[in-house]
């Protein structure tokens, strides 16, 4: 595979409304995804965030040759998107409510089934949905019928089929949506172990946050068919700004003083957003705005306890609603 898994260059796809011969007011046109320009290396747990609507799919479908774009062009696993059979054979594509599987046969059977599809036959297929329904550890219960299985296990059965022709890129689309806690873990356990174990490109589309900051190692923020930022996680919470999150408990006090400590924080340092809630301080500060310390000075001058001080960096939700405004 080439050094790049796929990059795309201005990429856009724009849908016509429907004009009828009684519609009196000319619709304008809707652009799904605006001239997006982006690299995904070879090896890279890429992910695309972003609120429902915001294009994602429609792009994924695009670098899966299901739609054609309607400006700009990519390169897919070292294929150019006229060039629909080589991306197809190159990538596997999950997508999240999967429907297309036989309730009444057996996630054996099934296999089987796409393993033929994939111009797979006798022996060698069947060596390969061996093997991948060990990948997604579904051997113990291959011979139950795909319609008593979970919503989990359902996902890891679309995966193995993903990974019937052995691709070197796979999309997944939302693969955790719906699943309870359990099934996502195990979901996530699995996503990991392809890239560590098998080097596996995968470009992962989700609106989990946590899920994004959990197994990616860059990010791209997608609002109304835009990329508004890209990079690694903690990259665009540095980028966001300076400030990290302090936590501060303090002792055992009465109210009047945890009331007027607050006062005169707020007071002092000209309204800044510093909360209490029981014995707790919440704030936000950059190192040189001083904020820190002059919270440590208000407490300290009225002789209360401090317990601990925590800090964190902004969230990657915080950058998501900085450049999405959600």
């Amino acid at each position: 595979m080439p050094p790049s898994a796929l990059t795309t260059y201005h990429l856009s796809k724009t849908y016509q409304q429907p004009q009828g011969w009684r519609r009196a007011v000319r619709m304008a046109p809707v652009t799904a995804v605006q001239d997006i320009t982006l690299t995904v290396p070879t090896g890279e747990l890429f992910g695309l965030l972003g609120p429902n609507g915001a294009g994602k799919t429609t792009l994924v479908k695009m670098l899966c040759t299901l739609l054609r774009p309607t400006g700009g062009t990519a390169v897919v696993a070292g294929h150019d998107l006229n060039e629909a059979g080589g991306i197809r054979a190159a990538v596997g594509l999950v997508v999240s409510d999967e429907r297309s599987f036989y309730w009444r046969l057996t996630a054996r059977q099934n296999l089987d089934f796409f393993a033929a599809l994939y111009g797979l036959h006798g022996a060698a297929a069947r060596q390969r949905v061996q093997m991948v329904l060990a990948e997604v550890q579904l051997e113990e219960v291959a011979e139950r019928r795909f319609s008593s299985f979970s919503s989990g296990m359902r996902q890891r059965l679309a995966i193995a089929r993903a990974l019937l022709h052995q691709p070197r890129l796979l999309f997944l689309d939302e693969p955790s949506r719906s699943l309870d806690p359990t099934a996502t873990q195990k979901l996530h356990d699995l996503i990991l172990r392809l890239r560590q174990e098998q080097g596996m490109t995968i470009f992962l589309i989700t609106h989990d946050l946590a899920e994004a900051e959990k197994l990616c190692d860059r990010v791209a923020l997608l609002h109304q068919g835009r990329i508004q930022a890209i990079g690694q996680p903690a990259a665009l919470r540095r980028e966001l700004r300076p400030q990290r999150q302090y936590v501060i408990q303090v002792g055992e006090m009465d109210s009047p003083a945890l009331n007027t400590a607050e006062v005169t924080v707020v007071h002092t340092l000209r309204q800044q957003n510093v909360t209490v809630n029981g014995r707790t301080l919440t704030f936000q500060s950059a190192e040189e705005d001083g904020l820190l310390t002059a919270v440590l000075h208000t407490l300290h001058t009225r002789n209360i306890p401090i317990h601990t001080i925590t800090s964190a960096p902004p969230s990657l939700e915080e950058v998501f609603a900085h450049y999405t405004g959600k």
